[in-house]
């Protein structure tokens, strides 16, 4: 059966991402993409993150990128806050902050994955060491910080 075509549609004046805070005991990860150029150019660490799938839903999202990212399936996820802004290229970005906490710190790299790592809280990389001027590494904190 062929896929509806408003299904298929893609949006140049909507961003819709699902972005998840891993947190393992008083540790985060972080990851790298292999390709900068689906991540606006960027080449710094970023909490696991993809674009909406048109019409999924952000939890959703949100288990496909554990899933696919860094294979991590059965997670319990809190939405703890939606960013709201205009991205660099003149999109609306709705951005659906999630947190997780791992049981343990084995994951299994996807295919888009350049590099993983676990990280202690208290000694995060600076804002310049993360993509996007240091965006996530603010975002992280605020919701490590989020109570359950």
């Amino acid at each position: 059966m062929e896929t509806p075509e408003y299904l298929r549609s893609s949006c140049k004046n909507h961003t819709l991402v699902s972005h998840v805070a891993v947190l393992h005991d008083n540790s985060a990860l972080l990851v790298k993409y292999r390709d900068p150029e689906q991540y606006d150019g960027q080449t710094g660490w970023f909490l696991p993150n993809d674009s909406l799938r048109h019409v999924e839903h952000p939890e959703e999202g949100a288990k496909r990128v554990l899933k696919e990212q860094l294979g991590l399936q059965k997670v319990s996820l809190e939405l703890v806050q939606i960013e709201s802004f205009v991205g660099d290229n003149g999109s609306w970005h709705l951005i659906f902050d999630f947190k997780t906490r791992h049981s343990d710190t084995v994951i299994s790299l996807g295919k888009d994955i350049a590099q993983a790592k676990w990280v202690e809280m208290d000694k995060l990389p600076p804002n310049e060491e993360f993509a996007h001027g240091g965006w996530g590494r603010g975002v992280l904190l605020r919701l490590a910080k989020a109570r359950a």
